[in-house]
């Protein structure tokens, strides 16, 4: 029987999870909370180097997290910054609505970049119809990945910028199950060779759409074969800054914020994370499927442990979240977007996975 850690909300289920005699998992036992750095080391790093006409990039995807950085940037710290989106087929209008009020409001001078050829369409449709037969979703963030990362350090470079500031947050990187391609592998292992031989296919699709994605968005030192493997950043160049190292992440805060101040409206969710994207519960099914908890319950399990949310109301948010009507409706919205035939959805929703 699947239990949860009494601290946090992570089963036993989860990948390496172990419990002690109180119930309390390994994860939350060796967690270690870290304080911010501060704002005067932030300040006297950033002060470090000038660039002509900005002093930063900011990637702005619409989130709370990102807009509340820009909002850092400009209004606390008087920065030059330039505000930079990667925009793609599958950001929700309201994210697109949010960049647009909060850059307005903060006067930031907004580049919006997109790939050509409808390349993520593109590949997005040929990944998840290879998959099908497997009944998982695993990889669909791979061309977001590498893409984001591109976009910021082209942009950063080709304009002499010295810095891109990031809103990614410790609640959001810390898991790893490390089990994710061995399960892709034993279920195609177990599969007829028709369907074997359409993943095949399917797959080289997809792989010509990341390799184009890589030339249109090229990062020095990364091949652009290699595109299985996380982009590794040179070390001569922009310089990549985690505001909140620095500067005390805290939801109600940024949400009060940016609400009553930047014209940034609250999707109608409970839990803002990530609702930029339509891709994002297609992750929650599958990691809920796989290892017992949703993408999202991870990151609530990291807010836990830092004292940023009480057990009882992520548990809420978790209930929420991981509702299964709630998951296979997001996943049927983005079948029927990619056009992805009938015969071949069906294969997902009977998947080799149970929740």
């Amino acid at each position: 029987m699947t239990s949860r850690c009494s601290r946090c909300l992570i089963p036993s289920s989860y990948p390496g999870t172990t419990f002690n005699s109180d119930g309390v998992c390994n994860h939350c036992l060796s967690f270690k909370k870290t304080e911010p750095i501060g704002e005067d080391r932030f300040l006297q790093k950033i002060r470090s180097k000038w660039g002509q006409q900005y002093d930063c990039v900011v990637g702005i995807s619409g989130g709370k997290d990102s807009c509340y950085v820009a909002y850092l940037a400009k209004k606390k710290f008087g920065l030059r910054a330039l505000a930079v989106s990667y925009d793609f087929p599958f950001m929700v209008d309201l994210a697109r609505q949010n960049i647009k009020a909060v850059c307005e409001y903060l006067g930031l001078e907004l580049l919006v970049v997109k790939s050509q050829n409808n390349l993520e369409y593109k590949l997005l449709r040929n990944h998840l119809m290879s998959l099908a037969a497997t009944g998982t979703t695993w990889g669909q963030c791979l061309f977001c990945h590498y893409g984001i990362e591109a976009v910021l350090y082209e942009t950063a470079k080709r304009r002499g910028i010295p810095f891109i500031l990031s809103g990614t947050t410790a609640s959001e990187v810390w898991w790893n199950p490390g089990t994710r391609m061995s399960i892709l592998a034993k279920r195609l292992k177990s599969l007829p060779f028709s369907e074997r031989a359409r993943f095949g296919l399917r797959q080289f699709k997809a792989f010509i759409r990341l390799v184009d994605q890589r030339r249109q968005f090229p990062i020095p030192g990364n091949s652009c074969l290699n595109v299985y493997k996380r982009a590794h950043m040179p070390s001569e160049g922009p310089e990549t800054i985690s505001m909140f190292d620095y500067v005390k992440w805290d939801q109600h805060t940024i949400e009060k914020t940016l609400t009553e101040e930047t014209g940034w409206q609250k999707p109608a969710k409970t839990l803002t994370w990530r609702y930029d994207c339509i891709l994002e519960p297609l992750l929650d099914l599958t990691y809920k499927r796989e290892f017992g908890i949703s993408s999202a319950g991870l990151y609530l399990c990291g807010l836990i442990r830092s004292g940023s949310i009480g057990r009882d109301e992520a548990l809420r948010m978790l209930e929420e979240n991981e509702d299964k009507v709630r998951l296979e409706t997001s996943l049927k919205t983005v079948l029927d977007f990619l056009q992805i035939p009938i015969r071949i959805q069906q294969k997902f929703f009977n998947g080799t996975g149970t929740y």
